[in-house]
């Protein structure tokens, strides 16, 4: 974006833009995503949201839009990653019980993008006579979730958290998923 360009807005009286900004995880409604990093000239062009996610619509200057597009741009990766491992893990359960293999396989690719704790726990409860009958399958599966439970805690997103905190969710959650999958 050229310095021109916002000299333009900034001689039509334009001095803000606004940005969406909510938090990407696994209950953030689909919408809301879709609306993360995107950008406006009027915060009123953002849809009124009543869906419980939390939100914010934070004002920037003018002269600050090409650093806040290249951050629009990152920020929507990563809503359109979280989409795409919602799309795989229900994939992953809706083919568990007929193609165990396949399901395992985007249990994986989902997991590779973010694990979030509450699904696993949920489906461990959803899926536990199927488990039962199927305890090897049972076994692998946690053995997929403890790798990449593991893995999470290296990527960018959690290297900011203090490491005693980070240490302890890790394990927290290690401890978990050995509960709900690996213990007999």
């Amino acid at each position: 974006m050229t310095k021109f360009v916002l000299f333009f807005y900034w001689l039509l009286g334009r001095r803000r833009f606004w940005q969406y900004y909510t938090n990407v995880t696994w209950s953030t409604c689909a919408e809301c995503l879709k609306l993360h990093g995107r950008i406006a000239p009027d915060p009123a062009r953002f849809p009124q949201r009543r869906d419980g996610c939390p939100r914010e619509i934070l004002p920037f200057s003018v002269w600050q839009l090409p650093e806040y597009k290249e951050k629009a741009r990152r920020m929507r990766e990563l809503a359109q990653a979280e989409l795409e491992r919602r799309r795989l893990f229900a994939r992953a359960v809706e083919v568990l019980e007929r193609d165990p293999e396949e399901a395992l396989s985007l249990f994986d690719r989902a997991g590779g993008i973010e694990l979030y704790l509450p699904e696993v726990e949920r489906l461990a409860e959803e899926k536990r006579e199927f488990f039962l009958s199927n305890p090897q399958l049972k076994r692998r599966l946690g053995e997929i979730f403890l790798k990449r439970w593991s893995e999470k805690f290296g990527k960018p997103r959690y290297e900011v958290w203090p490491e005693r905190m980070r240490i302890e969710r890790e394990k927290w959650g290690e401890r978990r998923i050995r509960e709900l999958f690996l213990q007999v």
